[in-house]
């Protein structure tokens, strides 16, 4: 496993190099999705990180943007879940909480996660079982155990109802306070970090949230991860531990 770690490492702090390096080249809207916005720079991200996994393992990779890359056979144990750019508004923006993040699913579970907030110079790591890790250095969540006393990370669902929001609307009130960054991947290596105490998020895909969940597990948290398939929207909550996980 330490690894495989090393491989993800490597080939997320590649892509975040290059994100860094050509942002006044790459931050160029290719299409438009409602809110939603694809930009050069997610393609070319993802094709510096699949050449890298391709080359030094031989698991299956769900990606944001080319999908299943050799689709996991039934029984398969392991695959990479990749997620390039998340935050590609932000990164288009000039706003910092964008991550180049990569994830070990261990019979679609996350295990092994690296998120690389290359904007603000923070690589998160984290082993399930091991530690997690913060440029190297360990990192725990909070212990704190009280909603009214604590942060939640969120957003509004992305595909939003009267109960989903209704739902939203009673997790704002429930907390201290609530922060929205537009970058799951971030979101949760904050709650690994101890700088937030949960993570909620309605329609997450599962590149978005499997190096961050991993993370949290690492340092001593927990997630809950729920739907019909790993290609489909999710429902997610990660928590300390110590506060019930957000519904």
């Amino acid at each position: 496993m330490h690894d495989l770690l090393a491989i993800a490492e490597a080939a997320a702090a590649e892509a975040a190099a290059a994100l860094k390096a050509h942002r006044s080249q790459w931050a160029v809207i290719e299409a438009e999705h409602g809110r939603e916005v694809k930009i050069d720079a997610d393609k070319r991200a993802e094709a510096l990180i699949l050449a890298a996994l391709e080359k030094a393992s031989p698991f299956p990779v769900i990606s944001e943007e080319a999908g299943w890359v050799r689709a996991a056979a039934r029984g398969e144990r392991f695959a990479w879940a990749v997620d390039p750019l998340d935050g590609s508004v932000n990164y288009l923006r000039d706003y910092p909480h964008c991550a180049v993040s990569i994830a070990l699913l261990d019979k679609g579970e996350p295990v092994l996660g690296v998120v690389d907030c290359f904007v603000m110079d923070e690589r998160f790591t984290g082993l399930v079982g091991e530690g997690a890790w913060l440029n190297g250095r360990p990192i725990r969540v909070s212990t704190i155990a009280d909603p009214a006393g604590g942060i939640l990370q969120t957003g509004v669902p992305s595909r939003a109802s009267a109960d989903s929001m209704a739902l939203f609307e009673a997790r704002l009130k429930s907390w201290r306070k609530v922060r929205m960054i537009g970058s799951a991947a971030t979101a949760l290596a904050y709650v690994a970090a101890g700088r937030a105490e949960a993570y909620r998020e309605s329609g997450s895909m599962i590149w978005d949230v499997a190096g961050g969940c991993a993370l949290v597990k690492a340092a001593g948290g927990e997630f809950r991860i729920s739907g019909e398939a790993l290609d489909r929207p999710l429902e997610v909550a990660a928590g300390n531990s110590y506060v019930a996980l957000p519904e």
